[in-house]
């Protein structure tokens, strides 16, 4: 599928700045434009992108020379000018190139990092000098398509899975492949959220997984859970 929608995630200081990425977000998208600018910057070059970064929400107004600056950013046929950041943000077509060009300003998408809808999170820790990738969402529900029942309680009670973890300054080529890998070698062990914290002691739930003989519960790829966003950054300390 190519509308998977994911975030870039900055964080320096234990602070964050992310940047949101509408559609094309998978490993082989949006990933490997991030690697290519990592790359590129170096991690003195990331640092100093991080400090130059300004946030804005998305309901401001963009001023006259914002909204010239960002032309270049935008399909030619979508730009306006009277263009507003949603707009913008939207038709976005690679997220990277504003901040290797050192444009400033970011659309503030950290509220959207505990999104169920929120697929690929890449976390570039300036902190750790590790460059992080996270799978969730829908595959995480084993859904195969967009579609999704807004009675069905999915939001917030989606567990992440790290599946990658990189050292800044040595990421290796096939690192998308080795997160596809790692991935794949995951069960999946679907279970009532209100029992995640018992999950793991579970010989009921172990016996779930497949195949029978392999009960590693560092093997499950996610349980129904209170996971939050801040849960997962609590994890690298």
């Amino acid at each position: 599928m190519t509308k998977k929608k994911g975030t870039l995630v900055l964080k320096k200081g234990n602070q964050l700045k992310v940047s949101y990425a509408q559609r094309d977000a998978q490993l082989d998208g949006l990933g490997k434009k991030i690697v290519k600018m990592i790359r590129l910057l170096g991690i003195e070059g990331l640092n100093k992108a991080y400090d130059n970064i300004i946030l804005v929400d998305e309901e401001d107004p963009m001023t006259p020379e914002q909204i010239q600056a960002y032309k270049k950013y935008m399909p030619e046929q979508l730009w306006k000018e009277d263009l507003d950041w949603t707009t913008a943000l939207k038709y976005t077509k690679d997220i990277t190139k504003p901040i290797i060009d050192g444009f400033p300003y970011v659309v503030d998408y950290s509220s959207f990092c505990g999104s169920w809808r929120n697929r690929f999170r890449y976390i570039v820790d300036l902190d750790n000098n590790m460059f992080i990738v996270v799978k969730g969402g829908l595959e995480m529900l084993s859904q195969q398509s967009e579609e999704f029942f807004a009675d069905a309680d999915y939001v917030d009670k989606v567990a992440y899975t790290i599946i990658g973890r990189f050292p800044l300054d040595n990421i290796p080529d096939d690192w998308a492949e080795t997160c596809k890998k790692y991935w794949s070698s995951l069960m999946l062990v679907a279970v009532d959220y209100s029992k995640n914290k018992v999950a793991m002691y579970s010989e009921k739930i172990q016996q779930e997984a497949k195949p029978e003989n392999d009960r590693d519960y560092e093997k499950i790829k996610f349980f129904y859970g209170e996971n939050g966003y801040n849960d997962l950054f609590n994890d690298m300390d």
